[in-house]
């Protein structure tokens, strides 16, 4: 009877140690990065509104930039202090709906680090009736 039925050993690497390192960092992480820059689009029949949570950011680093339909927001923070230097950023492009008015979207701010972003529907074109005129009408308006 072989002793390998009941034990086998596993061949270490040093490469599954260091996959096993990332995934526990990884893990570690997570907590850290969730919900920085988490967003929430929300569309009725009134409005378009893309909200952000934006508060590692300080509103001089934030750029909004609407082209046709695309909402572009981005972030770029740089710090440099005696330790070193790091970048963080973020993007989020959204094509807004046909039926809102680009030309009045508007955005603001809180003191907590939400970004809104807001855009009224346009009114609906409602039917309306056409009336007929007679073509003998139509020749006395004109002389």
């Amino acid at each position: 009877m072989s002793v390998y039925h009941y034990y086998r050993p596993t061949q270490r690497s040093l490469f599954n140690e260091l996959m096993g390192d990332f995934g526990r960092f990884d893990r570690h992480l997570v907590p850290f990065c969730q919900g920085r820059t988490s967003s929430e689009i929300v569309n009725t029949d009134e409005k378009c509104a893309v909200n952000l949570n934006v508060s590692q950011f300080k509103p001089e680093d934030l750029k909004i930039n609407l082209d046709g339909r695309t909402l572009t927001i981005q972030g770029e923070q740089e710090v440099k202090n005696e330790h070193g230097y790091s970048k963080k950023s973020f993007s989020r492009v959204i094509l807004l709906p046909e039926d809102v008015d680009v030309a009045a979207v508007a955005s603001n701010i809180s003191e907590d680090g939400k970004l809104s972003i807001e855009a009224p529907k346009k009114e609906a074109i409602q039917g309306r009736s056409i009336p007929i005129q007679k073509q003998e009408a139509i020749q006395q308006n004109s002389s």
